[in-house]
């Protein structure tokens, strides 16, 4: 764990400018929340699969080996919006499995090229972090994220996780529903961890982390993993949890002056008083931030998780940070510490 504890230290200045960390890291953000989000106009597609050996099947550097891979879109008449692969394996039981990866900036299909960007650096973190994972935790490790996180940290690591699959009713429309059920490999049969991990984030961190001590193993080595990402699986979260949380997103436009940009973003983020903010950068130089909009929502497990401003050195103290991706606060990983 010394590795992973010194790429904590290393990134601990840019988690404090977050904001204009990941706009000068000039990360391309693929989402505009449209994940969890449904509009008539809206199209999911499956464009095509691939087997390896096929032209184009890109290299996957997974515990296992791939025996398919799915290309799929969401987007608006012939508009790419999100582009997502999905490879196709069977674990060491033999059972079949599917992890939604990000596909680099040269397997993007019709995608923009700024989605392609922004899938490449995202390939490429997530690469980052799974070595770490590799080289500095136990092969009995269980790793606690939300269901996509864990889909890929089970294939490019081998390690465990608290759940994998989705649930059916995070998706109230029946063509998300259907299409997130598609290229997850099915919805849960046990629908508790996740529902659980839901609340768990929606509650109190103080009242979250007393009943994490009660459910986690005290056997094993137990990791969390949050992703800047998850905000685009808000709906799903509250969906689950029953839980509205008090975060409102705005989007800013691209704007010559950087500087300008971020005043303006915190100066919206104080106008409800809380000044708690993040960013995800947008193709195109605009950018989505969010706020916490309740003293109630600062408190939550989720908020002292992900890099809002207003959470830096609050992470509870049975979380202890032990790697953060290198271009910003992205994705970090936190060991749980047993009382």
């Amino acid at each position: 764990m010394t590795q992973l504890n010194e790429d904590a230290r290393r990134s601990s200045k840019p988690r404090l400018f977050l904001g204009l960390g990941l706009l000068l890291a000039g990360i391309a953000i693929f989402f505009l929340g449209l994940p969890h989000f449904f509009s008539k106009e809206l199209r999911f597609e499956k464009i095509k699969e691939m087997k390896p050996g096929d032209p184009g099947f890109p290299t996957l550097d997974g515990q296992f080996q791939p025996e398919s891979l799915g290309e799929y879109e969401i987007g608006r008449a012939d508009q790419v919006m999100v582009s997502l692969h999905a490879v196709s394996y069977s674990d060491k039981s033999g059972a079949l499995r599917r992890a939604i990866v990000f596909p680099p900036s040269d397997q993007g299909s019709s995608a923009p090229q700024g989605i392609r960007d922004g899938n490449q650096v995202r390939h490429d973190l997530w690469a980052n972090a799974a070595k770490a994972i590799r080289q500095h935790t136990d092969e009995n490790a269980l790793f606690v994220s939300w269901w996509d996180n864990a889909q890929r940290i089970h294939f490019f690591s081998g390690r465990d996780a608290w759940a994998a699959q989705p649930v059916a009713d995070a998706f109230p429309e029946p063509r998300s529903r259907d299409f997130w059920g598609e290229i997850a490999g099915g919805f849960a049969e046990d629908e508790q961890p996740l529902r659980q991990l839901a609340r768990w984030l929606t509650m109190d961190a103080d009242q979250a982390l007393a009943e994490l001590s009660e459910r986690l193993p005290n056997d094993r080595p137990v990791f969390w993993v949050v992703c800047l990402d998850d905000l685009a699986r808000l709906s799903e979260i509250e969906a689950l949890s029953g839980v509205s949380l008090p975060l409102e997103a705005r989007f800013f436009p691209a704007e010559a002056n950087i500087h300008a940009q971020i005043s303006a973003v915190k100066r919206w983020a104080e106008e409800k008083g809380r000044a708690s903010y993040l960013v995800h950068p947008l193709p195109g130089g605009g950018i989505r931030a969010w706020r916490i909009t309740s003293e109630e929502g600062e408190k939550t497990l989720l908020a002292r998780l992900l890099p809002f401003v207003g959470s830096v050195g609050r992470t509870p103290e049975q979380l202890q940070l032990v790697y953060q991706s290198g271009q910003g606060a992205y994705l970090s990983i936190f060991k749980w510490i047993a009382p």
